[in-house]
C-alpha cells in the first residue's frame, strides 16, 4: 500500500504503528500498545486493517516508500565505488537518525518466527534487490567481473549484509561494528574501483 494512498485514520494508525514498533519492538507492538501510542479506539485498527500484522506491514510500506523517494535518485546518480560506500554510509545513518534500522529490524524479526509474515516481508525487500542488481549490472559493465558475478547474486548478498548490520545493531544496541564496517567499506572502495574499467566521465 503505498503512502500516498493512506487517509487521515489510516495514515495516523501507521505512524502509531510505527512509533510502537521503535519504542516496543515486535513482540510489544499490540493493538492496544498501538493504539494507545496513537490516541485512538484500538477497534479502529481491525476496520481499517484487518489484523494488527496487515498494519505492521502498512507500516513497512509506509517506510519503504519513503526510502525508495529518498534515495532511489541518489542510487542513479552514483557511478563509482566509491560513491556508492559513501551513499551506502550516508543510507545505514539517515535510516538510524529516522528510526527506520529499528523497525526494519524489528519486522524481520518477527518475520522469522512467523512464516507467512516472513514470506510478505521478504517480498516486500524484492524492489532493493532488483533496484540493487541494476547498480551493480552498470558498475561491473565492461568488465572481467560482468560475468563472473551474477549480479542478482550479489545484489542479494548485498541487501542481507544491509540487514544483517541492521539486527546485529538491534542485539546489543552499539552502532560502533556497524559504523565501522561502514567506513571500511569506503576506504576499500577505491582500491576495488582501480580494478574496473574508467568510464567516459571520470576521464577528466
Amino acid at each position: 500500500m503505498a503512502e500516498q494512498s493512506l487517509g487521515g485514520t489510516k495514515a495516523r494508525l501507521v505512524e502509531a504503528a510505527l512509533e510502537t514498533l521503535k519504542a516496543k519492538g515486535f513482540a510489544g507492538a499490540s493493538a492496544r500498545e498501538i493504539a494507545r501510542t496513537g490516541g485512538v479506539n484500538q477497534a479502529l485498527i481491525f476496520y481499517h486493517f484487518g489484523t494488527v500484522q496487515n498494519l505492521l506491514l502498512a507500516g513497512l510500506d509506509a517506510v519503504s516508500d519513503r526510502r525508495m523517494r529518498a534515495y532511489r535518485p541518489l542510487l542513479e546518480q552514483a557511478e563509482t565505488l566509491p560513491e556508492l560506500a559513501e551513499l551506502a554510509r550516508d543510507i545505514y545513518r539517515e535510516d538510524l537518525e529516522n528510526g527506520y534500522v529499528t523497525v526494519l529490524g524489528e519486522i524481520v524479526a518477527g518475520g522469522v518466527s512467523d512464516l507467512e509474515l516472513g514470506r510478505l516481508v521478504f517480498a516486500r525487500l524484492q524492489p532493493w534487490v532488483e533496484i540493487v542488481e541494476h547498480k551493480v549490472r552498470a558498475v561491473l559493465a565492461g568488465s572481467v567481473f560482468e560475468t563472473m558475478v551474477p549480479p542478482r547474486d550479489l545484489a542479494f548478498a548485498i541487501i542481507a549484509l544491509y540487514l544483517g548490520i541492521d539486527m546485529l545493531s538491534q542485539l546489543d544496541r552499539d552502532r560502533a561494528p556497524a559504523e565501522s564496517l561502514l567506513d571500511l567499506g569506503v576506504r576499500a572502495a577505491p582500491l576495488a574501483q582501480a580494478l574496473l574499467p574508467i568510464r567516459p566521465s571520470e576521464k577528466r
